[in-house]
């Protein structure tokens, strides 16, 4: 029988809190109250939308501070960013390298923020499905642990980097990722400001079919409700901490393939605890754009993004954009 974690279940058995790390709360409001019940920051500045990105790294990491800080209501970078993280944790960072890519100068922001909260550098690993689309990406492939290692699943041959362990979560039967299953103790997930031709959306949820050996299985009904069923396992669920949403360009068009004529530069960055409230605010910028440009909404195109409307009927988070509060920097 597959395991599928509630909020509350996520909270409650989390490693972490059994360690001591002071997490922010992930609901801000009562349900019933009219409040908001999630948080989503974004950062924007309009520096990024000029130039190359690599040409703002320092602009992205204050983005970035500024963000977690406003996020859990501390003046202090470091002390937000030990909220989430320890010193002692090996933490994993989940990129998205097809199509319209993370950048790697959006994850140098999260390294540095992660090196402040005392993680050593040689406990970060940044991961995504192969070796060759890390390096597609502009990724410098690290395997000797000094400094950030970075590095495929995949990274010795096709299939030999997922554990042997079939595991179960609803409809989904999958070997995951022997980096998500040995090597990790958190999760950030850094996924991209894009559309796709199937699930409607491939944001943060959606990374995670880099995680799973199996993913083309799993794309009928919108794929749905097979996102759903993949980020509920515990192995992701128990360990996912922190999102951030590389928006300083997005697709609304065409994905998640690369196609430059349906992107536009955003520029910014969502960040978020609550996942399911994030991919709800992108899909929402998507859907904004694609109106915008006289397309068709994703529900209409046969694409709607129903596993963002799936989780969060399954308590791992909130939909519901007038129960999300949008702090704009």
């Amino acid at each position: 029988m597959g395991w599928l974690a509630t909020r509350r279940e996520f909270l409650a058995q989390f490693g972490a809190v059994a360690a001591g790390v002071s997490l922010p709360r992930q609901v801000w409001g009562q349900p019933g109250s009219g409040e908001p019940q999630a948080r989503v920051v974004i950062a924007r500045d309009e520096a990024l939308q000029r130039g190359s990105p690599d040409e703002h790294g320092e602009t992205l990491r204050k983005l970035l501070d500024a963000a977690v800080q406003r996020l859990c209501g501390v003046d202090d970078s470091a002390a937000a960013w030990r909220k989430w993280f320890r010193p002692n944790e090996r933490v994993g960072i989940k990129v998205n390298t097809l199509g319209l890519h993370t950048l790697p100068v959006v994850v140098d922001a999260v390294v540095s923020g992660l090196r402040r909260a005392g993680v050593p550098a040689e406990n970060i690993v940044i991961w995504d499905r192969f070796d060759r689309e890390l390096e597609k990406a502009g990724f410098k492939l690290n395997r000797s642990g000094l400094g950030p290692r970075c590095r495929g699943t995949d990274a010795e041959r096709y299939g030999n980097g997922y554990h042997e362990k079939v595991e179960t979560s609803g409809k989904v039967g999958t070997c995951f990722s022997r980096i998500l299953v040995d090597e990790i103790d958190a999760l950030i997930c850094v996924p991209v400001l894009k559309d796709h031709n199937l699930a409607g959306v491939s944001l943060s949820m959606k990374c995670f079919y880099g995680a799973i050996h199996n993913p083309n299985k799993y794309h009928d009904n919108n794929c749905d409700p097979y996102i759903v069923d993949v980020v509920s396992h515990p192995l992701i669920a128990r360990k996912w901490r922190l999102t951030v949403l590389d928006a300083v360009r997005g697709q609304y068009q065409g994905g998640p393939g690369n196609r430059r004529e349906y992107q536009w530069n955003f520029g910014g960055l969502l960040v978020g605890t609550d996942f399911v409230a994030v991919d709800a605010v992108g899909a929402d910028l998507i859907e904004n754009k694609r109106r915008e440009a006289g397309l068709k909404s994703l529900e209409a195109d046969g694409r709607p993004p129903k596993h963002i409307a799936t989780a969060a009927a399954r308590g791992l988070g909130v939909a519901d954009l007038n129960k999300i509060e949008r702090i704009e920097l």
